[in-house]
C-alpha cells in the first residue's frame, strides 16, 4: 500500500473510531462544560495519545495483537468494566455532595459559563490518558483494521499511524471545542443534568461490559 493511500486509510480509519460516543466521550464532553475549552481540550488530546500509541501497536504486531487481546477478552472487559464503574460512582457522589457545574461559580463569569471544578489542563490530560488507557475496545479496533490491510514498509505504516492519530487528535479537539461553547448557552441546572445524565450512561455501559464477560 503507498503511503499516500495508508495516510488516507489511518485517518478515516482513526477518525470512525474516534466518533463512537462512548463513555469518555461523554465524560469528555462533561469536562469540556465544567472546566472550559482548555481543560477540555487538554483532555481530548490525552484520548488522541493514547489512540495513537495503540495505532503504533496494532501496526507493529499486526494480527498478532488481535490475536492475544482475543485470548484475554474477558479479562480486558472486566477491568474496563470495574473502572468506568469506579469513575461513574465517583462523579454521581461528587454531584450528591454539590460538586458539580452548578455548584460553584468562576468570578465573574455569566450565568452557565464553565462554572465549575477548574481541573488544571495537564490533570484533564492526565485523567483522560489513563480512561482511554483501559478501555480494551480501542486497540482491538485498531488491531482488527490494521490486521485487515496490507500495510508494506516502514512509510506505509508510519502513515498510517500519522493519519489515525491525527484523525482522533482532530476529532476531540473538535468535541470539547464545541461542547465548552454550548456550555456558554446552557443554565447550569441542565448542566448538572447532563453530568447526572452522563454519568449513569457510563455506568450503564460497565454494566454492558460486566454481562458481556
Amino acid at each position: 500500500m503507498h503511503a499516500t493511500t495508508a495516510l488516507l486509510v489511518g485517518f478515516l480509519s482513526g477518525l470512525g473510531i474516534a466518533v463512537q460516543v462512548g463513555a469518555v466521550s461523554l465524560l469528555l464532553i462533561d469536562a469540556a462544560l465544567a472546566a472550559g475549552p482548555r481543560a477540555g481540550a487538554a483532555g481530548g488530546m490525552g484520548v488522541a495519545t493514547v489512540d495513537l500509541a495503540y495505532a503504533v501497536v496494532a501496526v507493529a504486531a499486526g494480527g498478532a495483537a488481535r490475536t492475544a487481546l482475543g485470548a484475554h477478552e474477558a479479562e480486558l472487559r472486566a477491568l474496563a468494566a470495574v473502572a468506568l464503574s469506579a469513575i461513574a460512582v465517583r462523579g454521581l457522589r461528587s454531584l450528591a455532595r454539590g460538586r458539580s457545574p452548578s455548584a460553584r461559580g468562576v468570578a465573574g463569569a455569566r450565568p452557565g459559563v464553565n462554572r465549575g471544578r477548574r481541573t488544571s489542563a495537564p490533570a484533564q490530560y492526565l485523567r483522560f490518558l489513563a480512561m482511554t488507557a483501559v478501555n480494551p475496545l480501542t486497540i482491538v479496533s485498531f488491531a482488527s483494521v490494521a490486521a485487515s490491510l496490507s500495510l508494506s514498509g516502514f512509510s506505509a505504516r508510519l502513515a498510517f499511524v500519522a493519519g489515525a492519530g491525527a484523525a482522533s487528535a482532530l476529532w476531540h479537539l473538535v468535541l470539547t471545542l464545541a461542547a465548552a461553547h454550548a456550555g456558554r448557552r446552557i443554565t447550569p441546572r441542565i448542566q448538572r443534568a447532563l453530568a447526572i445524565g452522563g454519568r449513569l450512561v457510563v455506568l450503564g455501559l460497565a454494566l454492558r461490559l460486566a454481562l458481556a464477560i
